[in-house]
């Protein structure tokens, strides 16, 4: 049986055993053995307690170079867990660790991140390079303590352009968590015609099924791939982009039907730059109420160099 690595980075104090223990408290995570490698050491402690109570045992990693292969095996041998937690030191490169070779079916499953939101703009703005490693290959990143003031939607921005499939959560100082649809869109929506840029098409063809009130009765502007299947009908076509919504085995083709009047010379496929009109209106096919696109212009596009999109 394959043993699933789970790892925790962040940087000191940012909650990164508290999220551990709780990972491992949960029954979702429940197993006779869990190693716990720890290559940093925090103001939050494993307890004898809490270790017997979860079947945990734990390793310290006190300096990258005493992160070897041998040392897994060792504790692959020793131990012969079901399952291990890495809780990283957010100074170590990510490389440190994906240069290591793991032990036979240890395999990693899952990134988890979290940051100290009082102190993320410090850090993007005198250590960027090494902040956004940390953050990198994360699948999850949870922002804890976070401000009101906090320009959430800048700071998702500047993560997804390093990160574009991670999911990232802020939580308040009181442990609540902010609603997304609150944050501002990285786009402008008060004007007549919403430019919206690759890097954006995923966060707007979710919200515009979420909140079409944004967009009715506006132009929305944007590159997009040719669909054209034998089941649309006449006079309609879908104006869309591949999305992966989190691995390359996770890629579909989404967009909204769009109408149009008179010739439209575009064959499956072809990439064009669109300026739509937005309605929102019941279509039996999906039994509900759905963005419903009215082609005003077409122009013939270059394939864009980041293809497929993602969920931002």
């Amino acid at each position: 049986m394959e043993v699933p690595v789970y790892v925790f980075t962040g940087f000191l104090d940012s909650g990164k055993t508290t999220l551990l223990k709780d990972t491992l408290s949960s029954p979702d995570f429940e197993t006779e053995r869990t190693l716990i490698i720890l290559c940093e050491e925090g103001d939050e402690e494993y307890d004898e307690q809490f270790l017997s109570a979860n079947g945990a045992y734990v390793v310290t990693v006190e300096s990258q170079e005493k992160l070897t292969d041998s040392l897994l095996v060792q504790c692959a041998k020793k131990f012969d867990p079901d399952q291990v937690m890495i809780e990283w030191n957010g100074t170590w490169p990510m490389s440190t660790l994906f240069d290591r070779e793991f032990p036979k079916h240890w395999e990693c499953v899952g990134i988890y991140s979290t940051v100290d939101a009082t102190t993320a703009e410090m850090y993007m703005t005198n250590m960027r390079a090494m902040f956004l490693e940390q953050l990198s290959q994360s699948g999850l990143i949870i922002f804890n303590r976070t401000p009101e003031e906090m320009d959430r939607a800048r700071m998702r921005r500047l993560i997804k352009a390093n990160n574009p499939p991670a999911q990232i959560v802020f939580e308040r100082e009181d442990g609540e968590m902010y609603d997304p649809a609150d944050e501002p869109m990285p786009f402008d929506v008060t004007g007549p015609v919403i430019e919206i840029e690759d890097m954006d098409y995923g966060l707007w063809y979710l919200d515009a099924r979420e909140h079409p009130e944004r967009y009715k009765g506006k132009q929305i502007r944007f590159l997009a791939q040719v669909y054209r299947g034998r089941n649309l009908k006449p006079g309609t076509f879908v104006p869309g982009r591949f999305i992966m919504t989190c691995c390359a085995d996770d890629i579909r083709f989404m967009g909204y039907i769009c109408r149009f009047i008179g010739d439209f010379p575009y064959q499956q496929r072809d990439w064009v730059k669109v300026t739509v009109d937005f309605g929102f209106e019941y279509v039996k096919a999906y039994g509900e109420k759905v963005p419903v696109l009215t082609l005003r212009e077409a122009l013939p596009a270059k394939k864009p160099s980041q293809d497929p999109v993602y969920f931002t």
